[in-house]
C-alpha cells in the first residue's frame, strides 16, 4: 500500500543506483500476477509522474530531482526523502564502472535463481516442440504455474493450473506423476523454471519446461489466441 516517485537527472542530481546500487537477487522479485497490482494506487503515482514530466517539459516548479516521494495509500500521507548523489556510484560515481548498456537487458530483467539455471541445463523444449508432442500422442502431464487470473485470459490446451506458489511451498507435489512426461510453462519461463528446480530437488527428474512460456506459444504455434 505504498508508492515512490522520483526524477533522475544525471546532470543535475544522483541516479537510481544512487538510491538503489544493487538489483535484487535474481528470483526474489514477484510478477504483477504473483504481487498483485492495486489500481488506485498506480494511478496516484502515476498522477505524480505526470505532473513531474509537465514540470520538466514547461521548466516550471521544481521537480522530484534529489527526492524521493513515498506515498502511504493506509494513511494518506506523502513523505519526501532527501537522496544525494553517491560518490562511489557504479554509474554516476567519481570512478564509475558501468559504462555501457546492457546487451542482454531483457535476460537480466528476467533473471533466474542459480538453482533455476542449472536446472533448466538439458531441460528446456521450445513451444514448437511441446505442440510436436501433443499432436504425436506423447503423454504428456502439462502444467501451467501461472496465477489462476492469468489462466483465465489464456491458456494451452490440455493445461492444468498448479500456481508456482503451490510447487515451491511443496503443497502440490503430490498432484504430480511419476510415470509421466512432465511440462511446466508460465508467461516467459521464468516462473517455470524456478518450480522446475524445485521439481527437480523433490525428485522429478524428467520433468522440463518451455522456453518463452505461453507467449511463445502464442507466436509460433497459436497466434489466434489472446495475449497480455
Amino acid at each position: 500500500f505504498d508508492g515512490q516517485a522520483s526524477v533522475f537527472w544525471e546532470e543535475h542530481g544522483p541516479c537510481y543506483r544512487c538510491l538503489y546500487p544493487e538489483p535484487p537477487p535474481p528470483g526474489m522479485v514477484p510478477s504483477c500476477a504473483e504481487g498483485g497490482v492495486l489500481g488506485v494506487l498506480c494511478a496516484s503515482i502515476g498522477s505524480i509522474q505526470v505532473n513531474e514530466a509537465i514540470k520538466l517539459i514547461t521548466g516550471i516548479g521544481e521537480p522530484l530531482v534529489g527526492r524521493l516521494m513515498v506515498y502511504d495509500a493506509l494513511e494518506m500521507e506523502y513523505r519526501k526523502i532527501k537522496v544525494r548523489k553517491d560518490p562511489n556510484c557504479a554509474l554516476c560515481g567519481e570512478n564509475p564502472t558501468v559504462t555501457d548498456l546492457l546487451e542482454d537487458y531483457e535476460d537480466f530483467c528476467g533473471a533466474v535463481s542459480e538453482e533455476a539455471q542449472e536446472a533448466t541445463l538439458n531441460a528446456t523444449i521450445t513451444a514448437r516442440e511441446l505442440k510436436d508432442w501433443q499432436d504425436a500422442g506423447k503423454d504428456v502431464f502439462l502444467v501451467d504455474v501461472r496465477e489462476p487470473a492469468e489462466y483465465e485470459i489464456v491458456s494451452i490446451p490440455g493445461a492444468t493450473l498448479i500456481p508456482k506458489g503451490e510447487i515451491l511451498s511443496g503443497e502440490a507435489l503430490a498432484r504430480f506423476p511419476q510415470d509421466r512426461q512432465i511440462v511446466l510453462h508460465c508467461k516467459s519461463g521464468v516462473r517455470s523454471a524456478e518450480a522446475l528446480a524445485a521439481l527437480k530437488a523433490a525428485g522429478f527428474k524428467d520433468a522440463v519446461h518451455v522456453q518463452g512460456g505461453i507467449v511463445s506459444w502464442v507466436n509460433t504455434v497459436d497466434p489466434s489466441l489472446p495475449s497480455y
